[in-house]
């Protein structure tokens, strides 16, 4: 028997149950069917299923072109269209999508025996219906608990698993995995990296369900589109000596003791009265905001404090990036975050065309990456700049991999400390 999950959407209740007969004899693992976009969409994030049906005409609401969109887009899942006639402009619709396929009506046990294996192998493959390689070659899915711990995955990650030589998921996963899981949870955003793994270049993005609980994980092998990329980082440049970065340096352990803090820092300690250095240790105007400060320190990720200065002043910015956590600096009295301080400027040109030089990025590139040092929240700059979640999602691991940075935070600090950070800090 196969163990392929597979989800037939289709408004008729009589046409589904005929299908999901077939796809019984056919000896498919079927999915308790649904009768309307959403709740296809819903039974993809519940289930995983390897391949969904969906019949293009739905009835009222959402069409099944928009929901065959989402389900491939979100959560990877190929889509074999069943339509029981033509309609130009629903096929080009359609086609536009890049489904795995098309049955036609009425269906025919051996065409659709034929349709779903093709589907499959092009899946494996990491192929569209005309043949072409996917961005993502290989994609696999993941639920995660609130502590991180995996709740279910797809039928794909055991053979991933061996593919990359780990003996468990675990091992695959990003170092900050936890980290990621708590943030995605709490701010209800989803959360996006990449890494390297060997000579393999993954993609992680971590979105929150709906019921609080669970985060679904979507990794995605990228490394036959980007591996030959060339990184125009200068890192000599980025290593300079931190006297001579305009932002504010400062490294700290977990109870804010100060092992470091350049020329930058030292300018804010005298004229910033909301930073206060007393006795070798960090704090701020109130216990509040000190607190808050320990907190971001503790939580081993990257994370910005923002404070407003009154009226007048642009908002102070203390962007808390992890050097390793609290628990391996037992015993040993090391900093394990480094602070920058830098204030905000409205010019975005100017930081733009900065990082767009730097980092040989394209126009929408470096203005995506100049906005999100300002607010680094992807959905609301994509939504300010007037795309799409996934363009964006598409320009920022692009800009991952021309940085060389792997997630949003150390793309920030890595901005902002290099000749942006002049603009950020010398403007009044």
């Amino acid at each position: 028997m196969s163990t392929q999950k597979i989800l037939v959407v289709e408004d008729d209740q009589t046409t589904r149950k005929v299908i999901e007969l077939q796809l019984k004899n056919l000896g498919y693992d079927v999915i308790p069917g649904a009768t309307t976009a959403r709740e296809g969409i819903q039974k993809t994030a519940k289930y995983s299923p390897q391949l969904v049906l969906m019949d293009i005409n739905l009835g009222k609401g959402m069409d099944g072109i928009e929901a065959a969109n989402t389900v491939m887009q979100d959560y990877s899942t190929p889509v074999v269209y069943i339509t029981a006639y033509g309609n130009d402009e629903n096929l080009e619709r359609a086609k536009k999508t890049n489904p795995a396929g098309f049955i036609n009506k009425p269906v025919r046990e051996n065409d659709l025996h034929a349709n779903i294996e093709l589907a499959l192998e092009r899946q494996t493959r990491g192929e569209d219906q005309t043949g072409r390689r996917r961005d993502t070659v290989r994609t696999f899915q993941l639920s995660c608990n609130t502590d991180g711990s995996i709740s279910k995955q797809s039928a794909r990650v055991e053979r991933i698993v061996e593919e990359y030589k780990a003996d468990t998921i675990y091992e695959l996963l990003p170092r900050d995995h936890k980290d990621h899981v708590a943030n995605c949870l709490r701010n209800r955003k989803p959360q996006m990296l990449t890494g390297r793994i060997g000579d393999r270049i993954l993609s992680w993005e971590y979105y929150p369900m709906q019921t609080g609980k669970t985060v679904r994980i979507t990794a995605s092998d990228i490394t036959e589109q980007y591996g030959t990329a060339e990184f125009s980082v200068d890192q000599a440049s980025l290593s300079d000596a931190l006297n001579h970065l305009a932002s504010g340096v400062i490294l700290v352990n977990e109870h804010l003791k100060v092992f470091y803090n350049n020329r930058a820092a030292d300018k804010f300690f005298q004229s910033e009265p909301l930073l206060e250095l007393k006795d070798g240790y960090l704090s701020m105007t109130t216990p509040e905001l000190t607190a808050e400060l320990h907190q971001l320190v503790l939580k081993d990720a990257g994370d910005t404090l923002t404070v407003d200065r009154g009226t007048g002043k642009t908002p102070l910015h203390i962007f808390v990036s992890p050097l390793h956590s609290r628990a391996s600096n037992y015993g040993q009295d090391l900093p394990i975050a480094v602070l920058f301080l830098f204030e905000t400027v409205s010019d975005v040109e100017r930081i733009s065309d900065v990082i767009r030089t730097l980092y040989n990025l394209s126009p929408a590139e470096a203005k995506l990456a100049a906005l999100l040092v300002f607010n680094p929240h992807l959905e609301e700059v994509a939504t300010s700049l007037g795309i799409t979640y996934n363009t964006a999602r598409t320009h920022l691991k692009r800009i991952y991999l021309k940085t060389g940075t792997n997630r949003l935070s150390s793309l920030v600090h890595r901005i902002i400390t290099g000749p942006v950070g002049i603009l950020l800090h010398s403007h009044d």
